[in-house]
């Protein structure tokens, strides 16, 4: 009785700490049209027409800032290059739409130019291709003619 009563004062006391802000770790979005996303198969690929991993940093649809992978030490790090802060465009015409290729979440209290941010424990080989916060697929990233673009793994019954 007595752990319990400790564990619900623990949980009680971790639920008015206010953590670290949380972001989605995200390659740029992609504009998409609706019925290649509707016939989407294991497979497919979607160029991304990127020479170097260049990644996003989203909040509630705001991109916060764009983010590089760098290796400190023996860990793989994501560095801000820069801070925009801007709403993401979702004024698309109807039979496109924006789709986000997430790697998870990861959490900084600071988010400035330079800054870096530990993603070794992210696998940054697998991204979930995601449609109005929804996932539909799991993909891998691939070399191709020297450009990263995304295979589809996995696509979701339901997506």
């Amino acid at each position: 009785m007595h752990g319990e009563t400790q564990a619900n004062r623990l949980a009680s006391l971790m639920q008015k700490h206010k953590s670290l802000p949380s972001y989605e770790l995200t390659l740029p979005l992609v504009t998409v049209r609706s019925s290649s996303l509707d016939n989407l198969e294991v497979d497919d690929v979607l160029l991304m027409g990127l020479e170097a991993l260049e990644c996003i940093l989203l909040n509630n649809d705001i991109v916060y800032a764009h983010v590089i992978p760098v290796r400190k030490k023996r860990s793989v790090m994501m560095e801000v290059l820069n801070v925009v802060k801007r709403q993401v465009s979702t004024t698309r015409r109807k039979e496109h739409e924006v789709l986000k290729l997430s790697f998870g979440t990861v959490q900084s209290r600071i988010v400035e130019v330079g800054h870096t941010i530990d993603v070794s424990q992210m696998d940054l080989e697998t991204v979930s291709l995601m449609r109005k916060e929804k996932q539909i697929a799991t993909a891998s990233l691939v070399n191709l003619d020297g450009k990263i673009a995304v295979k589809v793994d996995k696509v979701e019954k339901n997506g």
